[in-house]
């Protein structure tokens, strides 16, 4: 690996962490925000969350797509732009309808940043790509680690000395870091032919499409891990520490996952990530704290498994490609997320889990017969 293509992944490292952090300083406590000092309605909360996931999703396909012709430095500049004028939004709103201009200019940054990053890491050598991409989460994991803590920290100790909005002005620190690294990023121009290819289906490898929709219904939004374990213990503190925990095991796993992945190949990575997620959703009906554990390590090694497997594959269109699994993804586990609120309110608590039992079982069949 080339001196100056390591420099590039370290700067991509570290600008994902920041970009990780300054998310999370925010949206760790935008919906108190938004309730208790806006005084907006659960509705409007639902549109938000909603329209940020559509907006970002959407994106992704438009940004990968543009990723394989424009500069990618540029885009990245883009990114963190957005994400500044976002964070301002936030700092200056009044009414509600100005913090959703800010979250929709948060999540076409979201957006446009995972395609290109993305397509950048898989340049990496193909024996290496899954520690690359492993320790790329790493970073992301701890830079949202750190963002959560120092959003405890505000809730805790600051508010009431400072409002929220006060505390907003804190998140564009990590951005301007960013925006500065981001001119030190060195990326080689590839060379272009004047042949273009046609598009088919094919480039998509559409069986791995299949998989992943379907492993979304074992993997639909931690707001539903995090109440299971509320309903158990009783306690918001006990409830945040465990999740404090898991986003540092997520962390850990992330690199333990890219390793495994460049050791152990592509199938018997991905029947250990099913594995997991199906022993940890059994765990999640009858002892959820252990069953979150677990579910941390399946989580962090779906991700590697699917980032990393594209970035070995795909040969053409990268940032096009990476663009349309970020939207399939992420489309898959908004469908996910509405069954799973619509069984734990129509049946009971355990009936999300017993679907990501059942997506965890047909998964792995899928594997062992079709990969």
């Amino acid at each position: 690996m080339k001196k100056s293509f390591l420099n590039t992944v370290l700067i991509i490292n570290l600008i994902t962490f920041f970009i990780t952090l300054s998310y999370e300083m925010v949206f760790s406590v935008l919906p108190f925000f938004l309730v208790n000092s806006i005084g907006v309605s659960m509705f409007v909360i639902g549109i938000i969350e909603g329209g940020y996931d559509l907006v970002s999703n959407l994106v992704k396909i438009f940004s990968g797509y543009w990723s394989d012709f424009l500069s990618r430095k540029r885009m990245i500049i883009w990114t963190v732009a957005l994400s500044i004028f976002s964070k301002i939004y936030f700092t200056l709103g009044k009414k509600w309808d100005d913090f959703i201009i800010a979250v929709i200019l948060e999540a076409t940054s979201d957006g446009s940043f995972a395609p290109v990053k993305d397509t950048i890491l898989s340049s990496e050598k193909k024996e290496n790509i899954g520690r690359t991409f492993g320790i790329n989460r790493a970073f992301e994991n701890v830079g949202s680690f750190l963002g959560i803590l120092i959003a405890l920290v505000f809730l805790i100790f600051f508010l009431g000395k400072a409002d929220y909005q006060d505390y907003f002005y804190l998140s564009l620190v990590p951005l301007i870091l960013a925006l500065i690294l981001v001119f030190f990023i060195r990326i080689p121009k590839e060379r272009k032919t004047k042949r273009i290819k046609i598009v088919t289906w094919e480039i998509f490898f559409p069986k791995y499409i299949f998989l992943f929709f379907l492993l979304s219904f074992a993997n639909f939004g931690y707001s539903f891990y995090i109440l299971k374990i509320y309903k158990q213990v009783d306690s918001e503190a006990i409830t945040v520490s465990v999740y404090l925990i898991f986003s540092i095991i997520i962390g850990i796993a992330a690199l333990i996952s890219g390793r495994f992945f460049d050791r152990l190949g592509e199938k018997k990575h991905l029947e250990m990530t099913v594995s997991m997620f199906l022993i940890s959703h059994i765990l999640m009906i009858i002892f959820p704290v252990a069953g979150f554990i677990l579910f941390a390590f399946a989580d962090a090694f779906l991700d590697i498994g699917i980032w990393a497997t594209l970035g070995k594959k795909v040969k053409f269109r990268k940032g096009f490609v990476f663009g349309m699994y970020h939207f399939t993804v992420g489309f898959s586990s908004l469908i996910a997320g509405v069954i799973a609120g619509y069984l734990w309110e129509s049946i009971n608590a355990e009936a999300p889990f017993v679907m990501g039992v059942i997506a965890s079982s047909i998964a792995f069949l899928i594997i062992k017969r079709y990969f």
